[in-house]
């Protein structure tokens, strides 16, 4: 998951002589997104596109980035996902963290949810073994910890006639400081690796976990407040993607969202991508939204995780201001908080 903490929480030190350094360059390359996705524009029309990528297989459980959670519920949640993205006809990749699988007695029925993934058409990727925070992660343990977690992964891709290719980093954290961000970012493209990028989040862990509060206090009401406020904060949160692209990019840039592995979206991501549909959006491939001209705009950014239309602006020489955005309801806030207090251990 990205964390509440972490999307929140910004470090943009030693960005300054790197923005100088880049500065000129940079704008060659945010010249040639805008132009080249002024000639895409033109050619698809008005028709939008997003890659979904689903973060914390196999389950993303409330309250604890790293709880292993009990199989059954497990295999609800990964029949669940891929059933609705199969009835959208919405291609994805699921990110996975292969300590997860690690459970005496149970280890093959957990690659077995891996596997509903891949009998669903959908695709998977690494997510660090252990989801390692790399801001407070030595670079050694988070370099190892990413081919600790490919094991059985790129076995199951193998077996299906594929290979494991994205890279998605926990939490959103791509190195706080420059030299550890260009060591990994190195060590990546050796092992034939592409980071993942994320334009648009939705806090679902937020309410994932209001959710499962809801359901621990048998409390219905809340359990439906949960959900009916997460699908209009999805709204809330595109409205203001989609200005970010205009503004930045002049088009509508293809965008790429991060979910997770839960139970929210068990009940919940039906309704999203019918939602995604109205709004004029066509499912694609990683690969589709990421050969857009935009996604060669440079990362410069340095510090604990933001999303990549932030990182772009540094590169875009427009001002990064982290105040701005969308906020998950109070309410839901709270509950995520105690209960990341409470339980969180690791």
């Amino acid at each position: 998951m990205t964390g509440a903490a972490g999307l929140r929480v910004f470090c943009v030190g030693a960005l300054i002589c790197a923005a100088v350094a880049w500065g000129a360059h940079a704008g060659r390359t945010g010249a040639e997104a805008r132009e080249g996705g002024a000639q895409n524009a033109a050619q698809a029309g008005a028709q939008r596109s997003i890659a979904i990528t689903v973060d914390d297989l196999p389950g993303a459980l409330p309250g604890d980035d790293f709880a292993y959670g009990e199989l059954k519920e497990l295999q609800k949640i990964n029949r669940g996902i891929p059933a609705a993205l199969k009835a959208h006809h919405a291609w994805a990749i699921g990110f996975v963290n292969e300590r997860k699988l690690q459970v005496a007695g149970e280890r093959d029925a957990r690659a077995e949810l891996l596997q509903m993934w891949l009998v669903s058409g959908l695709l998977l990727g690494n997510h660090n073994y252990a989801h390692d925070d790399f801001s407070n992660t030595a670079l050694q343990k988070y370099e190892d910890d990413l081919v600790r977690g490919e094991v059985v992964t790129s076995a199951l891709l193998k077996a299906a006639g594929q290979s494991e290719k994205y890279f998605r980093h926990p939490y959103l954290n791509t190195g706080m400081t420059m030299d550890a961000k260009t060591a990994f970012d190195a060590f990546l493209k050796d092992r034939g690796y592409t980071i993942a990028p994320v334009t648009i989040e939705d806090a679902d862990y937020v309410f994932n976990d209001a959710l499962g509060h809801a359901l621990e206090k048998k409390d219905k009401k809340m359990a439906a407040r949960a959900k009916q406020d997460y699908l209009e904060y999805v709204d809330t949160v595109f409205d203001y993607a989609e200005k970010e692209s205009a503004e930045m990019f002049g088009r509508q840039i293809p965008q790429i969202l991060l979910i997770h592995d839960n139970a929210l979206n068990t009940e919940c991501l039906d309704a999203l991508l019918e939602k995604l549909e109205k709004r004029g959006y066509k499912f694609v491939s990683l690969d589709a939204a990421m050969a857009d001209p935009a996604y060669a705009t440079l990362d410069l950014y340095v510090g604990t995780g933001i999303l990549w239309m932030d990182r772009w602006k540094l590169a875009l020489g427009q001002k990064l201001d982290l105040s701005k955005g969308p906020e998950p309801p109070q309410w839901a806030e709270q509950i995520f908080e105690q209960m990341r207090k409470e339980r969180q251990k690791e």
